[in-house]
């Protein structure tokens, strides 16, 4: 950045803009303005209408840290602490993955199962529920019902549940810090619906990913297993033991990995016909089962 004595917003943006782009930076304007918002403590939005004001000293020097930070490969998301998933803002840290576009698919999914409800409320198990997205989300839609999140992270538990407090439904969710179905007892845990995001990355593509979700996003939540699929495996094998007779599971998967997911689906032998549903790109994204 120049040695100059003043800088207004619109300048910033704009060589910041820039200079993202010199270092492969996705979303380079975007990442400019959220960024500057964050250290002047403003809404986007009111970098527009606050153009021609120049930046003190101060801010100037904070401003320039988060460059460097971000040039470093941190994820914005990680530098802001915040996250928007549903149009509600998250807590995120490096104890949990970042939310994605796509995993709004999955709670796009389940939206209409939910609806179905005959004025009971229904039983709703997040496994491996990390910032608690996909808890919250669903908490927020349906408060009606009563929902169940674990994490094998006590840590990733703690941010789920001020994500939780701070959207008004932590009274609505019960939380289990375990592995998959270890804390649950089978036909005594019975839910309507079971929904998880697992790892499915394989282990060799792993260092192949963008240098900030290698390098800063936990790997727990990343890696699938040389195949990809052990965390999914898991899940399918024994979640039809904790769904009841009309329970439905709904997972997130890779975009590759639909043959693969039916296939164990098929050999447990406890689900009805597979509906696999596409992201927003296109890929194939949720798969969703019913209890046969």
């Amino acid at each position: 950045m120049a040695d100059r004595l003043t800088w207004t917003p619109l300048e910033l943006i704009r060589w910041t803009t820039g200079y993202f782009s010199e270092h492969r930076i996705e979303h380079a304007r975007s990442e400019a303005e959220i960024l500057l918002a964050y250290a002047l403590g403003m809404r986007r939005i009111d970098l527009y209408t606050n153009y021609n004001q120049p930046l003190c000293e101060d801010e100037l020097a904070c401003f320039k840290s988060l460059i460097k930070k971000r040039v470093n490969g941190e994820p914005v998301a990680y530098i802001t602490g915040v996250r928007e998933f549903w149009s509600l803002e998250l807590t995120v840290n490096p104890s949990v993955l970042i939310p994605r576009p796509e995993t709004e698919c999955l709670v796009e999914a389940v939206l209409p199962y939910l609806k179905e409800s005959s004025g009971i409320p229904r039983r709703v198990l997040d496994m491996g529920t990390g910032s608690g997205a996909i808890v919250v989300a669903l908490a927020k839609e349906h408060p009606e019902n009563r929902y169940v999140a674990m994490d094998r992270s006590f840590k990733a538990l703690q941010t789920a549940r001020e994500n939780a407090g701070t959207h008004g439904v932590d009274h609505r969710i019960d939380w289990f810090c375990g592995d998959w179905a270890s804390a649950l007892i089978p036909d005594q845990a019975q839910f309507d619906l079971i929904v998880s995001n697992p790892p499915y990355i394989r282990s060799k593509d792993i260092d192949g990913l963008q240098p900030e979700i290698r390098g800063f996003e936990p790997r727990l939540a990343l890696d699938g297993s040389a195949d990809g699929l052990s965390c999914l495996r898991q899940i399918l094998e024994s979640a039809h033991k904790y769904l009841n007779s009309s329970g439905r599971l709904v997972l997130e998967m890779g975009y590759d990995q639909k043959a693969d997911v039916i296939a164990i689906a098929e050999g447990v032998g406890s689900y009805g016909p597979v509906m696999i549903i596409k992201d927003y790109s296109g890929h194939d994204r949720v798969v969703v089962l019913s209890r046969s």
